[in-house]
């Protein structure tokens, strides 16, 4: 007996030393997660429940993001009334703050598992549009749940072209409704897998363009976007 306890303890051990190295490696190959664990570690102070911004940020520009951020969080409150996500906005005013959590070239990105999320703003995504955009993914994706992304429930193309609907981005998006707002007609082709969206669309901005439309076609064949609120209600895979 005292031999099985001393195998199970070793095994529960090794299991441990696995899980904290596994999420060792994640927070070094993503330190943006480990800027959301510790902001302040980032040089990143506290200015709403929600909203880190670096210590360099000045006043007035903590201000002017607040502003920014409440409007964002008004448009997608147009398609999401009841929020869902538990977020942290780590919002960086220089190249070095965002390098430091990892980013290179995106203006933003977020980072969630179902309804827990961490955005990364670099200092040209500090705008209203954009912060839309990845607070609408954030909404999104606490719908999904953990499990929905995992499975792939919603495919990349049609996550980035619903958040460039509800952040109504008019780099995107013609004036008016429903299918008149293509710019550009989807390619048979759009990135279903966000590891294969995030390089085409750094090299190609229309992909954006493309897949609001791609969406703005499913949506009317459904009878308008409700239908996506109700799907992501049932849990139903997409398109």
């Amino acid at each position: 007996m005292p031999a099985m306890w001393r195998a199970v303890r070793v095994s529960f051990l090794a299991i441990c030393a696995g899980g904290v190295l596994g999420v060792g490696a994640l927070l070094w190959f993503y330190p943006v997660l480990a800027g959301g664990i510790c902001p302040h570690c980032f040089g990143l102070e506290h200015v709403t429940p929600t909203l880190y911004v670096e210590a360099e940020m000045s006043p007035a520009a903590r201000q002017a993001l607040i502003a920014m951020t409440t409007k964002a969080q008004e448009q997608v409150a147009q398609f999401y009334p009841k929020r869902r996500a538990h977020i942290r906005i780590l919002a960086c005013v220089t190249t070095a703050c965002n390098r430091r959590l990892g980013g290179r070239g995106a203006a933003a990105v977020t980072y969630s598992l179902g309804p827990l999320a961490i955005v990364r703003v670099a200092p040209r995504g500090l705008n209203e549009t954009i912060l839309a955009h990845e607070l609408a993914h954030t909404e999104t994706h606490a719908r999904l749940g953990a499990l929905g992304q995992i499975r792939d429930q919603m495919p990349a193309w049609f996550d980035e072209g619903l958040s460039v609907l509800i952040s109504d981005d008019p780099r995107y998006l013609n004036p008016g409704i429903g299918v008149d707002r293509c710019k550009a007609l989807p390619a048979s082709d759009l990135p279903a897998s966000p590891f294969e969206w995030a390089p085409r669309a750094a090299r190609d901005n229309g992909l954006y363009a493309q897949a609001a439309c791609a969406v703005l076609i499913w949506a009317a064949h459904k009878g308008g976007t409700d239908a996506i609120t109700a799907r992501l209600k049932t849990g139903a895979r997409f398109p």
